[in-house]
């Protein structure tokens, strides 16, 4: 489902069904650029504070495009089940206005990225002008307070220091005590530009009986009794926490995901989580370890396909390749051959992404991430390997999925897992499904504790 903010209100009711009953997710981004230079991308003998000082650099310099989130679900039927999937593919802009408020963000843009998306059909005019709006709720917050202390005229103001705008100033403020008290009940106030359209409405906002509104590029200030302004004082707040509403847009999406508690599924996943953290939950840590203990209350659970295939021998001797764009169709292809595997369907709703299969369209990349996760879950010799070891072998008769969970693909040296979030998770195998445990382990040298341990509900991977 292609998303702008054409149809975001109703994509938005349906994502929040579907993530309330999903068994995991996949995300995927698009972004304007990666690292400005070679120095500044993270290299395997940076340390673990270095890389992530080079990702909050990528992440706060450049913005996101798209955000594709697919969302999978458990059917059964007849034929033993399959997972249904529901791709999304958000184009999100950043948010402009908020009322009359304007809001400018500051984003680099990389030649080499904007060409690539290019080549790949990316419409750039629909991403400007249909885009979602996004803004977080700190910079909402801090909008609202100082509009909501302008419209009590509370707010100090502040003017450029220069002979016009001062005598401008001056001459609008003589205007308004003579109008304030005189019987007048208009005063029509002449502005050359917004700026000076601001000053008034800024100026009589001052005063307790006067209101204004704009007229054909001018504004008109009008008596109102105390009453009346604090009915035109509530009106206006509602108003703009309308606007605010507006403005937080696909933020939206992103708390609902976050409250979901569900395991969220990437390949090579570093700069998409800390883009979801930073642009549409909350300014980056200015640590490492305060990122990677804030993330266990964003995004809980995490497991990066790319690391899965890295981490596991069998898998990459396979395939002897781990990029997404390589591997997917292989697994696809394979899966198709095999009854045995987990069928991997659309919902009906969702055909369109079925039927135009787009590489680096977000919302499909997302899709084929998921999938490539759910086809990897029955590999043989791969991580299903130790569901039918003997107990002599080095993980016994469970199949310890716990090992990729919270660990997101990135060289340090000999290890390639930046260890995030609240530690490990855990999946049991059975004959014909996984379990990404919510109970404790038995032991303290069994398995790690997750965060997901402390959620009610457990989630079940069929593989």
């Amino acid at each position: 489902m292609d998303v702008t903010r054409l149809n975001f209100a109703e994509a938005l009711r349906e994502f929040r069904e579907a993530v309330a009953e999903c068994d995991f997710a996949a995300m995927d981004m698009e972004m304007t650029g990666l690292y400005e230079s070679k120095e500044q991308q993270p290299h395997r003998l940076d340390s673990a504070d270095e890389r992530y000082t080079k990702l909050k650099r990528s992440v706060e310099t450049y913005g996101v495009m798209q955000v594709g989130i697919s969302l999978f679900t458990w059917r059964e039927d007849g034929d033993g089940g399959f997972y249904e999937a529901r791709p999304f593919n958000f184009n999100v802009f950043p948010a402009t206005t908020v009322g009359r408020t304007p809001v400018e963000t500051h984003m680099g843009f990389k030649n080499t990225a904007l060409e690539f998306l290019a080549r790949n059909s990316f419409d750039f005019n629909k991403w400007v002008y249909s885009g979602i709006p996004f803004l977080r709720a700190e910079d909402a917050n801090r909008i609202r307070a100082e509009r909501a202390a302008l419209l009590g005229g509370r707010q100090a103001m502040v003017v450029a220091d220069d002979g016009a705008t001062r005598a401008f100033v001056r001459g609008t403020e003589r205007a308004l005590r003579a109008f304030a008290a005189s019987g007048e009940r208009t005063l029509r106030c002449e502005t050359a530009n917004a700026y000076q359209r601001k000053i008034v409405h800024d100026m009589a906002a001052r005063h307790d009986t006067l209101a204004t509104r704009g007229v054909d590029g001018d504004v008109e200030v009008f008596r109102v009794t105390r009453k009346e302004m604090a009915k035109l004082a509530a009106k206006r707040l509602r108003l703009l926490d309308a606007s605010i509403a507006e403005a937080r847009g696909f933020c939206a999406v992103i708390d609902l995901l976050s409250a979901a508690r569900k395991p969220v599924v990437g390949h090579n996943m570093p700069l998409d989580v800390l883009h979801a953290y930073a642009k549409f939950h909350r300014a980056l840590p200015s640590t490492r370890v305060a990122f990677e203990q804030a993330v266990a209350g964003f995004l809980p659970v995490l497991i990066d396909t790319k690391y899965i295939i890295e981490s596991t021998p069998a898998i990459k001797a396979r395939y002897k390749t781990s990029s997404l764009e390589d591997i997917a169709p292989m697994l696809e292809l394979e899966a198709a051959r095999d009854p045995g595997r987990p069928l991997v369907r659309f919902h009906p709703r969702f055909a369109h992404t079925a039927a135009h299969k787009v590489m680096h369209e977000a919302g499909y990349d997302a899709y084929i991430t998921g999938a490539t996760f759910i086809r990897l879950l029955k590999l043989d010799g791969g991580i299903d390997l130790a569901a039918r070891a003997t107990s002599a072998s080095e993980h016994g008769g469970e199949l310890v999925l716990y090992r990729y969970i919270n660990r997101l693909y990135m060289l340090f040296g000999d290890d390639m897992a930046w260890r995030v979030g609240g530690g490990s998770g855990r999946i049991s195998s059975g004959d014909s499904r996984s379990a990404l445990a919510a109970s404790p382990a038995k032991d303290k040298e069994e398995a790690p504790t997750s965060a997901m341990e402390n959620d009610a509900d457990s989630t079940v991977l069929h593989g």
